[in-house]
């Protein structure tokens, strides 16, 4: 049986995945692009939320064990998102997406992988 911390970085992929797609079915690559489609702009940006909401079910034990990733910044990101979508900062969010999800999502893979291991589900 899969722990939580495990579901919780595989959603939090999933969600990765979800913006990676969302690019590449609107065909979107410059911030121009994104400016200009307010629909994919509201896809990414409620995708930011889902994932801010998504890490914060990871178990405390969990990101004090993996301190090094600012668990913070996602929350701040969803306070922003959530609370304040008509002055968001949409550079900040194409930075985000484009520049940290693509990080973000290739540590988590790592982590996810090393769990499984542990558990003795991958070989």
């Amino acid at each position: 049986m899969k722990n939580r911390d495990e579901m919780v970085l595989e959603t939090l992929i999933s969600i990765m995945d979800e913006v990676s797609t969302a690019l590449k079915r609107f065909e979107c690559n410059s911030f121009g692009q994104f400016m200009s489609d307010p629909v994919l702009k509201r896809a990414t940006t409620m995708c930011l939320i889902s994932l801010s909401e998504s890490v914060d079910l990871l178990t405390t034990e969990f990101k004090t064990r993996h301190d090094y990733i600012n668990f913070k910044v996602f929350k701040a990101l969803r306070n922003i998102a959530a609370h304040k979508y008509g002055s968001i900062n949409f550079e900040m969010v194409w930075e985000i997406i484009t520049k940290s999800l693509p990080k973000y999502r290739l540590e988590f893979k790592k982590l996810l992988d090393k769990l499984q291991r542990e558990d003795g589900k991958v070989g």
